[in-house]
């Protein structure tokens, strides 16, 4: 019988292993990073959501969409997410100041 391999603390595992990004054009990859700027604006919070929005435009990217439909829908997570941490932010500032 033969042993498999063991993987150590130092050994890398790249098997299977896909990145976010292969497959993507450099403008698909603009517009899903692009809701990452509310990591900027808005801490922990804003990148949490830019975070979401990023996978979300990802996902979108690659889909079978005609280019203009995932240019409309990236752009929308975009503006979706920075609504909702406006809201959020709201929500938090009403509540912490009463």
């Amino acid at each position: 019988m033969s042993k498999s391999p063991q993987a150590g603390p130092l050994t890398p595992l790249t098997k299977n292993k896909k990145k976010l990004f292969d497959g993507l054009a450099p403008w698909q990859v603009v517009l899903s990073l692009l809701p990452l700027g509310l990591l900027f604006i808005g801490g922990a919070i804003g990148g949490g959501l830019g975070a979401l929005g990023m996978v979300a435009n990802v996902k979108i990217a690659k889909t079978q969409l005609p280019t203009a439909g995932k240019v409309a829908t990236m752009l929308g997570v975009g503006l979706a997410a920075v609504v909702v941490f406006l809201v959020v932010a709201g929500l938090l500032s009403n509540a912490l100041n009463g």
